[in-house]
């Protein structure tokens, strides 16, 4: 090749460079650089506009998703439910009232709402809702109750808990199971008294909301460490929880949170805590619903619209609330030979086979992700975002649930120094092991892109997988 040849040649590569640079990089690299090499990567980057690929590895590699599965299951409820859809716990009673007395019961009628008495929406605040209920009662004129508060928790037939949760996620706030009377984000805080000498047992100082019907083995030991390593073992029906692990020496008060085994029941005691003259008030699950025949609605709460719900499902990756938006999918079809938990995983799998077509594998177990072996591939994940993408009604809903890249939720410390900052819609998931990310990159005057990215197996921090996943999408898109 003579000069002239080798300098067209050099003209006619930059030329491509310069017109098609996204494609010079996916000619490049085809591979994430800095990951183990023993770990499981996969990942796609799309063009919305064209539909043409700008990166791939091994796309349709099912991997561990975390909490990127709520992303799926608010999708399918975003859509199957309405962004308008609320939940609703209604309040009854049963006979007559007589001088400020009722001679029956109070019935509290849960309806699966994941925000009763919860912190993440304000409107639902503990303190808001007791209000709420002691207008019932006193618009009623009801000042005591001879009879007892009946708890009806029948909206959830089966097992609150779903397949695959491991034991020590069921005892913490974290990996709380849904209810049909859910409360204050079924979690209670436990206060713990910690040695100044390390190795030595903690104790336990205090527990809120009470349970008396509730004790603890705590065998947490005093540690040098500043960090909370203690995790709560227990189920309901449990007498005795324990607790293991570590926190820092020398804390009078050290709070770490566990999974309320009754919620419906502890929100039943504090709305008899509304009638101070009902000293031991009887509480009881009901037996059946014939109570219905007689029973007056005196008055119900509301949870905010499903598109607030999954906002923070989606910014603050409520694991909870993801769980009860699946038993709500299990819900809408009325099928009683299958579990609500079945029901809702079924409903979320027909619904994208009807969408995306049948080639792709989904690995539900839950709505949350909460479950070490629910799994799904990048390739799903980015077709389902682009159909998403494809409806607007649909995705103005939707992307306004998201994090953004420097700016909030779990994206909030992702991106912010780079020209990503405020572009990037998407959701994080994680676990011991396991990071991933999946959005949209929507910038003026660039073309959108969608991708999902999953790391698994990699054997080191989540930090430094995190920084490598960041500047490999920055400079992808640069």
């Amino acid at each position: 090749m003579n000069n002239t040849e080798l300098k067209n040649r050099r003209r006619g590569l930059l030329f491509c460079l310069l017109i098609f640079p996204l494609f010079s990089l996916t000619s490049r690299s085809q591979s994430l650089q800095g990951v183990p090499q023993h770990a499981s990567v996969s990942a796609l980057v799309k063009d919305l506009n064209t539909g043409r690929v700008i990166f791939k590895q091994n796309p349709n590699e099912n991997l561990i998703t975390a909490s990127l599965m709520k992303l799926v299951t608010t999708a399918t409820a975003l859509d199957v439910l309405g962004k308008n859809y609320k939940f609703t716990t209604q309040f009854r009673i049963s006979g007559e009232i007589t001088n400020g007395i009722l001679n029956g019961d109070l019935i509290i009628e849960g309806g699966g709402d994941p925000t009763l008495g919860s912190h993440y929406f304000p409107g639902q605040s503990p303190d808001s809702v007791l209000v709420n209920v002691d207008e019932f009662l006193k618009k009623k004129g009801i000042e005591r109750i001879n009879g007892r508060i009946v708890v009806d928790e029948s909206y959830l037939q089966g097992s609150r808990f779903p397949s695959q949760r491991l034991w020590e996620d069921m005892g913490n706030y974290y990996g709380a199971p849904p209810a049909a009377l859910s409360w204050r984000d079924n979690s209670f805080a436990l206060v713990l008294q910690s040695p100044e000498e390390v190795g030595e047992t903690c104790r336990v100082v205090s527990v809120v909301p009470y349970t008396s019907d509730l004790t603890f083995n705590c065998r947490v030991l005093s540690a040098s460490h500043n960090r909370d390593s203690a995790y709560i073992y227990g189920l309901p029906g449990l007498d005795e929880w324990e607790i293991r692990g570590s926190i820092p020496a020398g804390r009078d008060r050290f709070e770490i949170k566990g999974a309320l085994p009754e919620p419906g029941l502890t929100f039943a005691s504090e709305v008899a805590g509304l009638l101070p003259g009902n000293n031991g008030i009887d509480i009881v699950k009901a037996g059946n619903a014939e109570w219905r025949d007689n029973a007056q609605l005196i008055g119900q709460i509301e949870s905010p619209p499903l598109s607030e719900i999954i906002m923070e499902v989606n910014r603050h990756s409520l694991n909870l609330a993801a769980d009860h938006l699946l038993i709500a999918l299990g819900k809408s079809e009325n099928n009683t030979r299958e579990s609500e938990w079945d029901r809702g995983i079924r409903v979320i799998r027909d619904y994208w086979k009807e969408k995306t077509g049948d080639y792709y594998y989904l690995g539900l177990n839950d709505g949350s992700g909460l479950a070490p072996f629910s799994t799904l591939s990048p390739a799903f994940l980015v077709e389902m975002l682009t159909k998403i993408y494809e409806e607007e009604t649909l995705f103005a809903t939707y992307k306004n649930s998201l994090s953004v890249s420097g700016r909030s939720g779990t994206l909030k410390y992702m991106w912010r120094k780079s020209h990503l900052a405020g572009a990037v819609y998407g959701k994080s998931g994680s676990m011991k092991d396991v990071l991933g990310y999946a959005g949209y990159i929507l910038q003026e005057n660039k073309s959108p892109l969608v991708f999902a990215v999953m790391v698994n197996h990699h054997g080191k921090k989540n930090s430094d997988i995190r920084d490598i996943l960041e500047k490999w999408l920055e400079e992808l898109y640069q």
